[in-house]
């Protein structure tokens, strides 16, 4: 017996640890949690790594086509009938993908981003606006450096603005917000022949700096009904009443000091680049734009933001160098990636910045970027049974009670899934749930939001509220690059 004893005393010990672990939640939980778990991310560097190979893999499938092929259509269709610059109400049909709700509790109970939910194509009607805001890459935020950052890594520095499509056809030009509402119109020869569609910023020129410079995070959730305002010199306009008044003579010069900053391209004179790689399309523009001639009067001048190999000499330059353009985020591009079209985020674009590189680290209303809410301020897609849900599907918490009837009565049109505001006190980022009492701000209406918030971005605005020291700095995003240190895990 002492033998037996000898050789299985060990076995039995652990599977009776194990036992009281499983017994006792809280025993296994104390491991991870507690004032250390709450202020460090838990993305390792392989679960970050595994999403982007799953995401490289996932490129290459039917939907693709079918997606670039509407875009074509609908993009056409626009420039066709395009008499009305307010075109709310116009609509499209398309092929969408979407999720079943059937594995809600599934998805709860595993708190992944995974595939759980089933997908399915179907025939959808969406309003114009609606389909051109869908078609814009939604980066993810960087959480942890990637260890393969100078070699597989691109990188441009996103100047302040808000992101816009900049469509083309043999040189009519009309700019799509991210709302997916008509900015302007105007002409340029220098656009070739056949369908155009860049992925540009809109940088304001000599307008008032607080109100032109500020970034898509603050502004993507204003009421459009402004964005539909056409310039008078653009020579057609909608009045408040119900008729319209149109300028048949030439377009006139635009105005204001505007220019389109170019990160991008989708599709180029009926070349479609959507699947090809990043590096592909970077190489792409910088030929083009090497070709483009002098800019016409009535054209609207066109800047190429240059995407070099992210190494170590390149992050130092980008964060401390002069720019002829205050600097809102750097942009990292796998060199693999394709340009994600209809998807709420890709993990083949990153950004990141800090509060020396721009002013709008943290959200706020403050149009300067001084002025930190109490709270902090998330958009959720509401689901069945009251959960909350991210852009890459991740559960962070669940209304019951008055607060799921006051999210409900916001948009009662709405069976189960809508977009809503919500304030709260903290981030749990272990178990990446929401904290404190979440409170019912507003309801988001699809036309001035597509949507919600992803996990990283959450996390990241977290982090930075905090004045946390796990945020990703430049010196790690250096050092990486550099190969003399690797982030911690």
């Amino acid at each position: 017996q002492g033998i037996w004893l000898t050789i299985l005393g060990p076995a039995l010990l652990a599977a009776a640890m194990s036992a009281l672990a499983i017994e006792q939640p809280g025993v296994a939980e104390r491991v991870t949690t507690g004032r250390p778990g709450q202020f460090k991310p838990k993305a390792s560097k392989e679960t970050e790594a595994a999403r982007r190979r799953s995401a490289l893999n996932a490129q290459q499938n039917e939907a693709r086509s079918g997606r670039i092929a509407d875009v074509r259509r609908v993009a056409l269709e626009a420039f066709l009938g395009g008499e009305s610059v307010n075109d709310i109400e116009a609509e499209v049909e398309v092929e969408d993908e979407n999720d079943e709700d059937g594995d809600e509790v599934a998805d709860f109970d595993m708190g992944d981003a995974g595939d759980a939910g089933k997908k399915m194509r179907r025939l959808r009607r969406l309003h114009r606006t609606l389909f051109f805001a869908r078609q814009l890459q939604m980066p993810d935020w960087m959480l942890e450096v990637p260890s393969d950052l100078s070699t597989s890594w691109l990188m441009l520095t996103r100047p302040e603005g808000e992101r816009c499509l900049l469509l083309s056809d043999g040189g009519r030009v009309e700019v799509r917000r991210k709302s997916g509402f008509m900015h302007e119109r105007y002409t340029d020869s220098r656009l070739p022949r056949g369908l155009t569609i860049l992925d540009v910023v809109c940088v304001e020129g000599s307008v008032d700096e607080d109100e032109s410079q500020q970034p898509e995070a603050a502004a993507m959730d204003a009421a459009p009904e402004a964005d539909c305002n056409m310039d008078e010199a653009n020579g057609r306009g909608k009045g408040r009443g119900k008729g319209t008044a149109r300028g048949r003579g030439r377009r006139g010069r635009p105005q204001g000091e505007r220019t389109y900053a170019v990160c991008d391209v989708i599709m180029w004179g009926d070349t479609e680049l959507d699947s090809a790689t990043a590096e592909c399309r970077i190489f792409w523009l910088e030929s083009r734009f090497a070709e483009l001639g002098p800019r016409p009067r009535r054209a609207r001048p066109l800047e190429l933001v240059p995407a070099v190999a992210a190494t170590s000499d390149a992050l130092h330059d980008a964060y401390y160098g002069e720019s002829t353009h205050p600097k809102d985020a750097l942009v990292f591009l796998n060199r693999e990636g394709h340009y994600c079209m209809s998807e709420p985020v890709t993990p083949l674009v990153l950004m990141w910045r800090d509060r020396r590189l721009s002013r709008y680290v943290v959200d706020t209303p403050d149009k300067k970027g001084l002025m930190r809410p109490e709270r902090q301020a998330v958009v959720l897609e509401l689901r069945g049974g009251g959960h909350l849900r991210t852009a890459d599907k991740i559960i962070v918490a669940q209304l019951e009670g008055e607060a799921l009837e006051k999210a409900q009565q916001l948009d009662p049109k709405n069976k189960g899934r809508a977009l809503i505001r919500v304030e709260v006190d903290g981030v749990d980022l272990v178990s990446r749930r929401l904290m404190g009492g979440l409170q019912v701000v507003a309801h988001v209406p699809a036309r001035s939001r597509v949507w919600p918030d992803s996990w990283g971005r959450i996390a990241f605005q977290h982090i930075h509220r905090q004045n946390s020291s796990e945020a990703v700095s430049i010196d790690d995003l250096v050092q990486v690059a550099a190969g003399a240190a690797q982030p911690a895990g």
